[in-house]
């Protein structure tokens, strides 16, 4: 079953609803709705289509590093989405193993009633280790890697991440480029993604202006400074909107 840009899905006060004829209905949290292809999480995370589907699905010896609703087609869901991103600031910029990330993940599902650990819980850092936020529970040993550099990139990485008051993640701000995700600490926040608006599609910030939309606006011809007009936006938050519809990785 899919749930595309809720194309049949109906908001209510728990979730979502999807009625199957007139048999039955089902909930949904909107955060765990399957809802994004291969292709745009790795646009919105600047993270390879290879990488994803690694994580995702997983292969002979290495179980996936997220679970998903959908396999066929794979869809992930904003659940999905928060872990990918976590596992690519522990990967990319702290250079820490696949092996040593998924043992922690692996033995965090056990310990904790989650299905989405990286989504569920906060990171926090405590000497030269990572646990989770409020909690003695040792996630990963930063051996390979000294405290003053975690603080000053993986942290400004996680903040991106907006929790509700019980630690689950509830809205994201993507980087828009390469440039600002190599700087986290100055990296604007213009876009976010937020299940409970405009269907999970990235969206200007305090707006429900997909960057779909605006993309598809200048590809008809509308310039930046119109568009800027148009929105009541500036011609920078323009441009930044935009460029995550333009980011591309490599396969």
């Amino acid at each position: 079953m899919q749930a595309r840009r809720g194309s049949f899905l109906k908001p209510s006060t728990e979730g979502f609803r999807y009625t199957f004829g007139a048999m039955r209905t089902v909930k949904f949290n909107p955060l765990e709705i399957p809802n994004y292809t291969v292709e745009e999480t790795s646009r919105y995370l600047l993270v390879p289509v290879s990488t994803i589907r690694y994580w995702a699905i997983g292969e002979a010896g290495a179980a996936p590093l997220t679970t998903v609703y959908s396999r066929s087609p794979l869809l992930l869901s904003f659940k999905n989405l928060v872990e990918l991103y976590v596992l690519e600031g522990l990967r990319e910029f702290h250079d820490i193993g696949l092996s040593r990330i998924r043992r922690s993940v692996e033995e965090l599902r056990i310990e904790k009633p989650s299905k989405y650990p990286l989504a569920d819980y906060q990171l926090a850092t405590r000497g030269r280790k990572i646990y989770l936020e409020g909690d003695q529970d040792e996630l990963v040993n930063l051996t390979a890697s000294g405290q003053h550099a975690f603080k000053t990139i993986l942290n400004p990485f996680l903040k991106r991440v907006e929790r509700n008051a019980q630690g689950i993640a509830e809205r994201l701000f993507p980087f828009t480029s390469r440039q600002h995700q190599q700087n986290p600490n100055q990296a604007p926040r213009v876009v976010v993604i937020d299940p409970r608006i405009a269907f999970g599609m990235p969206v200007l910030v305090n707006s429900r202006i997909s960057t779909a939309f605006l993309m598809s606006r200048k590809n008809g011809g509308a310039s930046i400074p119109k568009l800027a007009r148009d929105y009541g936006r500036s011609e920078v938050e323009i441009e930044e909107a935009i460029s995550l519809e333009e980011a591309t990785t490599a396969a």
